[in-house]
Parts: structure tokens; C-alpha cells; sequence
């Protein structure tokens, strides 16, 4: 039974919050014990703003970014933190024009990027935005997408990630696993809660979870 669900202040921005609920979740690539619902931090206006304000300082000075890529539905923050990114500033590596695009999944799961999008992933600087990183499946994935258009991926971004590193770089991130004490994701196969007959509570991925 999914149980009632807490809402969670980010340590860096209290101004941005999540809630977690608990239960047994299936997920696309894993099965969760709690559902962490971001939807506020993408879809909220205000929100949206705070988490990228907050998410920016981490690249304004480190990493230039030519083009965002959006994942999960993070089109908001990402662009936010275009805008932010795009403002320069003294010591800043940043300035100009920044692309905020999003790939494209075909029926057989191929990720791609259009014609006509593809200028603006090759020879370009690229930070991919993410909603949850969970397995790091999707963000391997876009990773792989944008080398195969000609771009470099130089940094990575989540609201939500229990993964400090994929494919060799930083995630920076708002929340993470300790956050959420006894926040377990596990392929389903090593799934305890299956293994002890509990019911799956939801379906859930980016858009949300739909209770069986």
C-alpha cells in the first residue's frame, strides 16, 4: 500500500521541495521502495526557476555549455539555466546563446536528434539535464546519443539522483539517496519486496505513477 507522502526541502535551496511517498514501485529499469515525485521542481514555474538557479552555480565557472539536452520532462529548468548560463559575468566561462533541445525516442527506443537539430549537438559543449537519475541507463544513453551527432557532453544535472558519477563525470544534483534514508532501487529480479510476495502498489517513470 503506498503510504502517505512526505514533502522534502532541499539543503542547498529551501525554496525547492519533493515529495516521497512510500510503497512498491515499478520502474522502468529498476523497482523502488519509495516513489520521488519531482513534479513540483519541473513543472512549477517558481520552482522550476530556484532548482536552476541552484543546479547553475555548478557550472557557470567550471564548464562551458553550448547546449542543454533535456530529459524526463526538465524542459523548464533547462530553460532557466540557459538563460542563467547565457547572462556571462565576470569569471564566468558562460555567455551568448545556449540551445535547449530534447532527443527524440522512435518506437524501437533508438534516441535520436532531427536534421535540423543536429547542428545544434555537433561540435557543441553539452549538458544533459535530467529529472531522476536512478540506473544511469537513459543518461548512458543520451551520453552516447549526443557523441554519436558530433557533440561532447561535459557535465550532467538532476533534481534527483542516487548516482554521483555516470560514464566518468560529475552528477550534480539536488537531492540524493540521503535524503531519503532506506531508499533502496534494485533490478526486479533482486527485488526484496517481490521476493516476500508484496504486491507491486504503482507503474511509475517520469510522468508520474498509476496504481494497480
Amino acid at each position: 500500500m503506498i503510504g502517505a507522502a512526505a514533502s522534502i526541502a532541499c539543503k542547498r535551496n529551501n525554496k525547492i521541495r519533493i515529495r516521497v511517498l512510500p510503497g512498491h514501485f515499478a520502474m522502468t529499469h529498476s523497482h523502488t521502495n519509495y516513489y520521488v515525485d519531482i513534479m513540483d521542481a519541473k513543472l512549477s514555474q517558481a520552482m522550476a526557476c530556484e532548482a536552476a538557479n541552484t543546479l547553475t552555480e555548478n557550472f557557470t565557472y567550471e564548464k562551458k555549455i553550448d547546449t542543454i539536452v533535456c530529459m524526463d520532462g526538465s524542459d523548464i529548468i533547462g530553460a532557466y539555466m540557459a538563460r542563467n548560463l547565457a547572462r556571462g559575468g565576470m569569471f564566468s566561462v558562460n555567455g551568448g546563446d545556449i540551445y535547449v533541445v530534447k532527443p527524440e525516442n522512435e518506437q524501437s527506443s533508438q534516441m535520436i536528434f532531427r536534421d535540423n537539430i543536429q547542428p545544434m549537438i555537433k561540435g557543441k559543449n553539452v549538458l544533459i539535464l535530467c529529472g531522476s537519475v536512478i540506473t544511469g541507463k537513459n543518461v548512458n544513453k543520451a551520453m552516447k546519443c549526443v557523441s554519436y551527432y558530433g557533440g561532447t557532453v561535459v557535465g550532467i544535472a538532476a533534481v534527483f539522483s542516487i548516482l554521483d558519477e555516470v560514464g566518468g563525470l560529475r552528477v550534480s544534483h539536488l537531492f540524493s539517496r540521503e535524503d531519503i534514508p532506506g531508499y533502496e532501487a534494485v533490478d526486479y529480479a533482486d527485488c526484496k519486496l517481490c521476493k516476500a510476495g508484496e504486491k507491486i502498489d504503482a507503474l511509475a517513470n517520469c510522468y508520474g505513477y498509476s496504481r494497480l
